[in-house]
């Protein structure tokens, strides 16, 4: 999904306000009904607030992503908004949520639903985009910052290309989220986890062993192994999105990156 394609000016507020959580939400829908003919105001404030029914879509580090499914929508729309002096949207953190991302769509294409909150919530982790978005002075500005920062996916055509199987061995658990998160914003749904261990896990259930724990260390030998049939084109972008999350994997001891040829392929769980 192009995020470029379904962005929209129109509904964009780079100097929002309102007093709570139901007056934001009911100023969203008008912002976004300016972008949308199939539906009005009130088809858009309902799913919104059936959405926060379900659980607050106000996150951490001054950041909401108020989205919805609708029937009646035949595409995606997306907007951004920002508050400069915050409002309480029932954030995971308790703090006032000042940078909003709006995503309405279709209630029938999940996966692509998926695909653009995994983008938008790397986004908005950025602190450098944060930062931007933050300080534009109008909606032309909001937009600008979001093409900026905003990494296409790629199409993917498996069927032209030299598939590989990717396998990453993860040590440090506290990045695998965001590194699923990776996958699933590039359009990637084949992806296979294993919880897995390595030696030390292993032999602490061999009596013969049991006195040589000490010598392999203290360190947690859980781990999760991801794998995924990914075009060969991929690889080195995928490895490089990670490496944006965990830093250079060469001076890093938490994970293991490899590419091993397939020869043979029968079924469909690919990218």
């Amino acid at each position: 999904m192009k995020l470029y394609s379904i962005i929209k000016k129109k509904s964009c507020d780079a100097n929002f306000t309102a007093k709570n959580k139901q007056e934001s939400i009911k100023k969203i829908a008008k912002l976004m009904s300016k972008s949308v003919k199939e539906i009005g105001y009130q088809q858009i404030y309902d799913a919104l607030m059936a959405r926060e029914k379900t659980g607050s879509t106000g996150f951490e580090n001054g950041v909401a992503i108020p989205h919805a499914k609708i029937p009646q929508l035949k595409e995606f729309s997306v907007a951004i908004i920002v508050s400069k002096k915050g409002i309480d949207f029932e954030s995971a953190d308790k703090r006032k949520s000042h940078l909003f991302f709006v995503i309405i769509g279709p209630d029938d294409r999940p996966r692509e639903h998926l695909q653009i909150l995994a983008q938008i919530s790397r986004l908005s982790r950025n602190r450098n985009a944060q930062k931007e978005l933050l300080s534009a002075k109008s909606s032309d500005a909001l937009v600008e910052s979001f093409y900026r920062y905003t990494t296409e996916s790629i199409e993917v055509t498996p069927e032209k290309e030299n598939l590989k199987l990717f396998i990453m061995v993860l040590n440090e658990i506290r990045f695998f989220d965001d590194i699923l998160e990776i996958f699933i914003g590039k359009g990637i749904s084949g992806v296979n986890v294993i919880d897995s261990s390595g030696a030390k896990d292993q032999l602490s259930d061999i009596p013969l062993f049991a006195d040589f724990m000490n010598f392999l260390g203290e360190r947690s030998d859980s781990r999760k192994t991801i794998m995924a049939l990914l075009p060969e084109s991929e690889i080195k972008d995928i490895t490089m999105s990670i490496e944006e999350v965990m830093g250079d994997l060469k001076k890093h001891s938490g994970a293991l990156i490899m590419a091993l040829d397939v020869p043979y392929i029968k079924g469909t769980m690919v990218a």
